[in-house]
C-alpha cells in the first residue's frame, strides 16, 4: 500500500544530526509516510542511525555515490511513492505535528501544488534540540522592499507572491509583515528545501535543477515549473522546522569564500534558466538588478570582511558569464554545462 507522504532527506555527514530528525519523525502524530535517506556515505557512522531507526521508520535507503545535492533530490523522487512529496534536511527537526499541518493545509486550499514553511534556529543542550530567541534563520526573509524597483517587479501572476521572481530573472522576497505570525497562508514560491512539500502529481516529469552544485533556489525554480502548470503556491509562516545552528548550517556560505561565490553565482543563474521560459525577463532587467545586488553586497563589507565580499562580488559576475555562455550556447543549439564552470569555483 502506497503511504500517503513520502519524505526526502539528502544526508552527508551528518549522523549526530540526523538522529534528531529521525526522532522527530518517529514522534510524528501523521503515521501514513516513508523516509526516502539519500546517504552519501561518510566515516560518520551513518549506517549505524538507520539500523537502528529502521526498527521504527519505514526507511528506504538510498546510497549517492557521486554527485550533489541537487542529484540526491533526483535520485530520492525516483524512489519516492507517496502522493505528497515532503522535503526535510538533515540538520532540521519537525515539531510532531509537521507533517499533520502540511496535509491539513493541502486539503484545506484548492489547486495547491506546494507548500512551504519556515525554519526556527535551534541548538543542542543536554541532549536536546531547543529554539533559539535570535533566529537567524529567518533574517534572510527581512528584505529590503526591493519589489518596488523597476527592474524587480513581480511579473506576471506573482504581484501577491511573498516570494516571486522579478523581470531581472532574480528571486526577491517582500518585506516581511510584522504581524507575519497572524496569516494563516501566503501566496509564494516555495521557500526552503528544509521545510516543504509538493503533490505528486504536480511534480510529474520534472526535475530538480541538476545544472546546480550547492543548490541554491532550486526551491524557486521547481516551484516557478509548478506554477506554469497553473497549480497554486502558498507559505505558511506557522508551519515550522527546528533548524540545528552548526557549522555548516545558517552561515555555511559564509565560512568558505569560495563557497559565497559559488553562492551567488547559482543565484544569478536563475535568470539564464527562465528566460526562455518568461518573455517579461529582460537582459536590461537582469543587469541592472545584478549591479544593485553587487552593491548591497559592497555596503555589508564591514559586517562579512572584504575577502568574502570580494569573493560574492566575483561569484555574482561569474554567475552572469557562465548563464550568459548558457544561453548563448542554447541559441546555438550546443550544450554549454554551468556545472563544470562553477565546480571551477570550488
Amino acid at each position: 500500500m502506497k503511504p500517503i507522504i513520502s519524505i526526502i532527506i539528502p544526508t552527508s555527514g551528518r549522523a549526530s544530526l540526523l538522529k534528531y530528525v529521525l526522532d522527530g519523525l518517529e514522534r510524528q502524530t501523521c503515521r501514513d509516510f516513508e523516509v526516502v535517506l539519500v546517504h552519501k556515505p561518510t566515516a560518520d557512522h551513518t549506517e549505524e542511525i538507520l539500523k537502528e531507526y529502521n526498527k521504527v521508520l519505514k526507511i528506504k535507503t538510498i546510497v549517492q555515490k557521486d554527485g550533489f545535492v541537487t542529484d540526491a533530490y533526483n535520485l530520492g523522487l525516483k524512489q519516492a511513492k507517496g502522493e505528497i512529496i515532503a522535503f526535510l534536511d538533515d540538520d532540521a527537526v519537525p515539531y510532531p505535528d509537521w507533517l499533520e499541518k502540511h496535509l491539513r493545509i493541502h486539503s484545506l486550499y484548492n489547486g495547491v501544488g506546494g507548500i512551504s514553511g519556515a525554519a526556527k534556529s535551534a541548538i543542542e543542550k543536554n541532549g536536546k534540540i531547543v529554539g533559539k530567541a535570535d533566529d537567524s534563520v529567518q533574517r534572510h526573509g527581512q528584505q529590503q522592499k526591493s519589489c518596488d524597483l523597476p527592474w524587480a517587479r513581480p511579473i506576471k501572476g506573482m504581484s501577491d507572491y511573498y516570494i516571486f521572481i522579478g523581470h531581472d530573472g532574480l528571486v526577491h522576497h517582500r518585506p516581511k509583515p510584522k504581524d507575519i505570525e497572524s496569516y494563516q497562508v501566503l501566496p509564494s514560491l516555495l521557500y526552503m528545501g528544509a521545510n516543504m512539500s509538493v503533490k505528486k502529481e504536480a511534480l510529474e516529469g520534472l526535475r530538480i535543477n541538476d545544472n546546480l552544485l550547492l543548490g541554491f533556489a532550486f526551491e524557486q525554480l521547481l516551484s516557478y515549473q509548478i506554477w506554469r502548470r497553473g497549480y497554486r503556491l502558498l507559505y505558511c509562516p506557522n508551519l515550522e522546522v527546528l533548524h540545528i545552528v552548526h557549522r555548516e548550517s545558517t552561515g555555511r556560505f559564509f565560512q568558505s569564500p569560495r563557497r559565497a561565490a559559488l553562492r551567488d553565482a547559482e543565484f544569478v543563474l536563475t535568470f539564464a534558466f527562465l528566460k526562455s521560459q518568461e518573455r517579461e525577463l529582460s537582459w536590461i532587467a537582469h543587469i541592472l538588478g545584478l549591479l544593485a545586488l553587487i552593491g548591497r553586497r559592497i555596503t555589508k563589507a564591514n559586517e562579512r570582511g572584504l575577502t568574502i565580499t570580494a569573493y560574492r562580488v566575483f561569484g555574482l559576475l561569474r554567475g552572469f558569464v557562465i548563464g550568459s555562455a548558457y544561453l548563448m550556447s542554447r541559441s546555438a543549439g550546443q550544450g554549454f554545462c554551468t556545472r563544470e564552470a562553477l565546480m571551477k569555483l570550488l
